[in-house]
């Protein structure tokens, strides 16, 4: 089955298709390695792909498989099979892997991630479930003006990359579910000897999931403004931090972390749990969008914020490492945190962070935790960067978007070449 290339021709400086075609292709043809190229045609055409194309591309993929077995499913005898009815049911073995090379940068690979959920899990749950799971694998070939995902890894060419796609070593690619408030309300009475009682019960509706930063603030004012700048390539980015900086706000919003958490202490340099802060703990259930009790944080930041990330990835390009504890593999989500400082400081900041991650251990005003459930409340209308797109959301406890690592395996698909 052929290796699926999804290749952004727009990405950052538009060099993917000379790197497709001068290094890519001449080493995919020397490995014996076919390939699918899937040539992205506007913004979007990624997810829409994926999420119209899933299920026929997996029901190939088995196909292929059982035509052609590997050596070691031959000798246990697993035989694939499909079956297409109302709703796509598969069976197969218990490894099939599907393996996606994106030449982009995150937005691409973030398009990927969430076409193939959609593409799943839109029209039949059955589709992916304990008897089938398949492992899609990504190779990122860092092409686009954001590489934040192959920059935490440590790659920052793409020739680094395809030695690391031929290598054949993956590590899990932990995703992060983004909801927001259903608008269906939920009350559950409860009734003792002497009181009545009722307790609101919340519903979450997913809206997307990131891999990559989720940002309010500095950080996401920077990502909107320099939208409109794309005539200044990459340029633009710089020059959108110069004129948010210059003209600096604060930025009104309740964040709350519920269930475990960690915190870095400057003084240890080491992150620690804090037990008698834990007063809850929130789990990721197969029904995510089911009603979940009212429950107190466990860490509640007032702002308001000049700078707030929560992200997966440790740097965002090389040398610029917020977040140097996050690790794409793990259960986390990392959250860095500046509230309420001046000009003179966030510049402090944001040069010590290019210094490795300098600034979580030096500067006073940075809070850094590491959290499984973050929920976000503007008091007015409020904007989110998500992955390089921008969630409005509206004021007051209506408005508030919840981001949780998800812990579903029939979502955490998703392995990541390293």
């Amino acid at each position: 089955f052929p290796l699926l290339v999804v290749l952004n021709p727009n990405a950052g400086k538009k060099t993917s298709l000379n790197e497709l075609t001068k290094t890519i292709q001449p080493a995919l043809h020397q490995a014996g390695i076919s390939f699918r190229l899937i040539e992205t045609t506007s913004k979007g055409f990624a997810q829409s792909y994926f999420k119209d194309n899933i299920q026929q591309i997996l029901i190939d993929l088995v196909q292929s498989l059982a035509a052609n077995p590997p050596p070691e499913a031959a000798q246990q005898q697993q035989q694939p099979s499909y079956s297409a009815g109302t709703e796509a049911e598969v069976t197969g073995p218990p490894e099939v892997v599907l393996k996606i090379m994106v030449v982009g940068g995150d937005g691409t690979v973030h398009e990927v991630i969430n076409g193939v959920l959609q593409g799943i899990h839109g029209s039949s749950d059955s589709f992916v479930n304990d008897n089938f799971r398949p492992k899609v694998e990504l190779s990122i070939i860092p092409a686009g003006t954001g590489n934040a995902i192959a920059a935490s890894q440590g790659v920052t060419t793409p020739q680094a990359a395809l030695d690391h796609f031929l290598a054949g070593k993956s590590v899990p690619l932990r995703i992060v579910q983004v909801s927001q408030r259903d608008t269906t309300s939920h009350t559950t009475t409860t009734t003792t000897d002497t009181i009545n009682s009722e307790i609101t019960q919340r519903t979450w509706k997913p809206v997307m999931y990131t891999a990559v930063v989720n940002s309010f603030g500095l950080h996401c004012a920077t990502v909107f403004d320099a939208e409109g700048l794309r005539s200044l390539g990459n340029v633009r980015f710089k020059a959108s931090a110069l004129k948010n900086i210059v003209f600096l706000k604060q930025y009104h919003a309740r964040v709350e972390i519920f269930g475990s958490v960690q915190k870095y202490d400057r003084l240890s340099h080491q992150l620690f749990t804090d037990s008698s802060t834990i007063t809850a703990t929130t789990t990721t259930t197969k029904t995510p969008t089911s009603p979940q009790l009212e429950q107190q944080p466990s860490v509640t930041l007032s702002g308001p914020f000049t700078y707030l990330m929560l992200t997966k990835q440790s740097s965002l390009e090389p040398g610029f490492v917020p977040t140097p504890f996050a690790n794409t593999s793990d259960e986390w989500l990392d959250i860095l945190a500046v509230q309420n400082v001046g000009r003179g400081q966030i510049l402090g900041i944001l040069g010590d962070a290019m210094k490795e991650g300098l600034h979580v251990k030096q500067q006073e005003k940075v809070e850094y935790y590491k959290a499984k459930v973050v929920e976000i409340e503007t008091p007015t209308q409020g904007r989110l960067c998500v992955d390089g797109e921008f969630l409005e959301i509206a004021a007051g406890p209506e408005g508030r978007v919840r981001f949780e690592v998800v812990s579903d395996p029939n979502i955490q698909l998703f392995h990541l070449t390293v």
